[in-house]
């Protein structure tokens, strides 16, 4: 294949000194409509496969400017762990009938002992079995595959429990480095009943080992409940 893609940098903020923990909410919905629209832009290549939307936080996060920026890139190519998740998503629904994620957030909200924050329209959790301490999913709570989809009020609302998530890993955690990702359906594909887009936000308060590259197996050294209600607790 053709080397062939698409990198763009959004500039999130003019002041060299600020990150999105500080912003006003309208700044940081700024940032979520610029992705949005670059993100529509990137798709109508039909070369693109994948849009990927990323911010490294922090030099253990691979930021390697301080300045507050996220980065956008566009490949031809769907990676083997993408359609993985894509199509155990998809095997979950032709055997029960529902979507996976729906399926996690509604027993979450039921729980509430791995709740960080909520909207009216989107809850943040740290997942049951967390990757590493302090991993945090944001999704919408109504079933939607590919963010794009999300309407402007929708996005301030995302932009309103961003905002307040990374505030509190900013404060309660000391403004580690952190790494997040937007999870969106691949393709050109914007509806269907078994996928859910969000957002994962990881700190990088502990280091992947020998043990997690060899295995795949990851250790974390936190019971994601506790995590939880610490940083659900934390007055920001």
């Amino acid at each position: 294949m053709d080397g062939f893609g698409i990198h763009e940098i959004v500039l999130e903020t003019p002041l060299h000194n600020k990150t999105i923990a500080l912003m006003e909410n309208t700044q940081v919905e700024n940032i979520i409509k610029a992705y949005r629209n670059r993100y529509l832009s990137a798709i109508e290549d039909e070369r693109v496969e994948l849009v990927t939307i990323f911010k490294n936080h922090g030099p253990s996060a691979g930021a390697s400017q301080e300045h507050s920026h996220s980065q956008i890139i566009a490949s031809p190519v769907v990676p083997a762990h993408i359609r993985s998740r894509v199509e155990d998503a998809m095997r979950y629904f032709d055997d029960n009938m529902e979507c996976v994620f729906c399926r996690m957030i509604r027993d979450e909200i039921s729980s509430g002992e791995r709740i960080v924050a909520q909207t009216a329209n989107f809850v943040a959790f740290i997942p049951y079995a967390a990757f590493s301490p302090f991993h945090i999913w944001v999704f919408p709570k109504n079933h939607a595959p590919c963010f794009p989809n999300v309407s402007d009020d929708e996005m301030r609302e995302f932009s309103g429990i961003l905002k307040d998530v990374l505030s509190r890993v900013y404060y309660g955690l000391n403004n580690p480095d952190f790494n997040y990702v937007v999870r969106s359906l691949p393709g050109k594909t914007r509806h269907n009943d078994f996928f859910h887009w969000y957002l994962s936000i990881v700190p990088k308060v502990t280091k992947t080992a020998g043990f997690e590259i060899g295995s795949g197996m990851y250790i974390n050294v936190a019971l994601p409940e506790q995590s939880a209600k610490y940083l659900r607790d934390f007055k920001i």
